[in-house]
């Protein structure tokens, strides 16, 4: 008899896909196109292709709910990484790359009964894979290609195997969560909160992030606050979760400029904002969820491609664009959360 997969091993597979897809990626950035004249526009399209298409093949993903679009990008990602043509490549990648996001979070979205955590699990997943492929491709050794190739393989072998050997237990999205003010309200609103959310991202003041180890540390802390709030959420609610991981890390960012345990626990905390937003979108448009999880990518592409441009320059500036941006993005995230007990925001 074929067992059927709960949400959290939904979740907990696609964060090993995420990882996989984050290595291939980073590895290839880091290994066959950071040499370039060009590379801040290479590293520009790349945010471009891979957050943007999201929304587009998030509406198709909408419509066409029966195709595998993530073993496609499982396969398109793989095959980048064997042609020897770098733009080709990198269009292939990105074009993989969103096409796994979407089949990530349209599985683990419509398993998870109005649970925010098996998201939160896959989505978190990735800020690991994007410091092991940065890493790996810094070595710069040819034969570490196999590394990335391999973890791709098996990520392809495990959707396979996921689809076809198993019932996979779809459970409606039964959870609303937000405030009842319009749909395009909540819409623009949620996209403004995710947009400042990456533009912080390079605002945080970080001196003491000198080292591959603190780096490392920095990423995996990011990816243990996207899963955390996920896990917050559904166990506390959404208003509170908001209140504890917004306002309660900005004094750890502010002040852990050249202390690294503050400044972690503060990106710790801030990071569990990440699923919230997602949870908000999909609590709009529970019959689009993979357009709600594309709106959230494409504000991130908006958020950061500032970042490319203007950045603070001194620790003042850093402190008072970090406070300013967390605070209008809190009150924005929570004048969309309807305040209620946790079991109240069921349908």
């Amino acid at each position: 008899m074929k067992k059927k997969l709960n949400s959290i091993s939904i979740g907990c597979i696609y964060a090993y896909i995420h990882y996989s897809v984050e290595v291939a990626c980073f590895y290839f950035l880091f290994s066959r196109i950071n040499d370039s004249s060009i590379w801040w526009v290479l590293a520009l399209l790349f945010d471009a292709l891979a957050f943007v298409t999201q929304g587009f093949i998030g509406i198709v993903a909408d419509k066409y709910k029966k195709f595998n679009y993530d073993l496609l990008g499982c396969i398109v990602i793989s095959l980048s990484l064997l042609l020897p043509f770098d733009i080709l490549s990198l269009i292939m990648i990105c074009i993989g790359n969103a096409l796994v996001h979407i089949g990530g979070a349209q599985l683990t979205l419509k398993t998870s009964g109005g649970k925010i955590t098996p998201t939160s699990i896959f989505v978190g997943g990735g800020s690991f894979g994007v410091i092991t492929g940065q890493l790996l491709g810094m070595l710069n050794e040819k034969a570490l290609l196999i590394i990335p190739l391999v973890l791709m393989v098996i990520s392809i072998f495990i959707i396979i195997i996921t689809k076809n050997r198993y019932f996979i237990k779809n459970r409606k999205w039964n959870m609303d969560i937000t405030s009842n003010h319009s749909a395009t309200l909540i819409m623009l609103i949620a996209f403004l909160v995710v947009a400042i959310r990456a533009y912080i991202g390079y605002a945080i003041p970080t001196e003491w992030n000198k080292t591959q180890i603190q780096a490392i540390l920095l990423f995996a802390i990011m990816g243990i606050g996207k899963i955390s709030g996920g896990i917050l959420a559904d166990t506390i609610g959404y208003y509170k979760t908001i209140l504890i991981s917004s306002f309660l890390s900005l004094p750890f960012l502010l002040f852990g400029n050249s202390i690294m345990i503050l400044s972690l626990v503060g990106v710790g905390l801030f990071s569990m904002t990440m699923p919230i937003t997602i949870a908000v979108l999909v609590s709009k448009f529970p019959q689009r969820q993979c357009f709600a999880f594309g709106i959230t990518t494409v504000a991130l592409f908006v958020g950061t491609f500032p970042a490319f441009f203007i950045r603070p320059t001194t620790l003042l500036s850093h402190q008072i664009t970090v406070f300013l941006l967390i605070f209008i993005a809190t009150v924005a995230l929570l004048f969309c959360i309807e305040k209620r007990t946790k079991n109240e925001y069921e349908l």
